[in-house]
């Protein structure tokens, strides 16, 4: 684990754009284009980003909205998910956000909810209408 750097901004666009496309929702969220235009301003921003690397490749990270006491994106490249780089970023969020954080995901996205639901998270609402809806799960303080 270790602090963004600018020069890994492609990397970060491609583990985003795999594992979304590695769960399998009916609907993109986004193109790798729309991604990586989103990338530096989010960086300049909001986000305070942890990579995830193994043997000098990024295969994840963790995208932290301070201000929103949020976990804004966590992801984790197809071909390491199920290997605790997901968990081990996690429990970097937990240790960023102290005072508890939430965090939104589509509802369709069963592993996600399924990942954030075995770490304590709880489901607190579901918000929008059926073409933009989305999960909202909170973490209290000491979870």
């Amino acid at each position: 684990m270790r602090p963004y750097e600018a020069a890994d901004e492609g990397a970060l666009v491609d583990v985003w754009f795999g594992s979304w496309r590695s769960v399998g929702l009916s609907h993109p969220v986004a193109t790798k284009a729309d991604l990586a235009a989103r990338v530096p301003t989010e960086v300049a921003g909001r986000w305070t980003v942890t990579i995830a690397e193994h043997d000098g490749r990024v295969v994840g990270f963790l995208a932290v909205a301070h201000e929103e006491n949020r976990l804004d994106q966590l992801f984790v490249h197809p071909d390491v998910q199920g290997s605790g780089v997901g968990a081990a970023l996690f429990r970097a969020a937990t240790a960023q956000l102290r005072e508890g954080f939430w965090l939104s995901t589509q509802p369709g996205n069963r592993r996600a909810r399924g990942f954030y639901e075995r770490r304590g998270m709880v489901l607190d609402r579901l918000e929008g209408d059926s073409g933009s809806e989305r999960a909202i799960y909170v973490m209290r303080s000491g979870g």
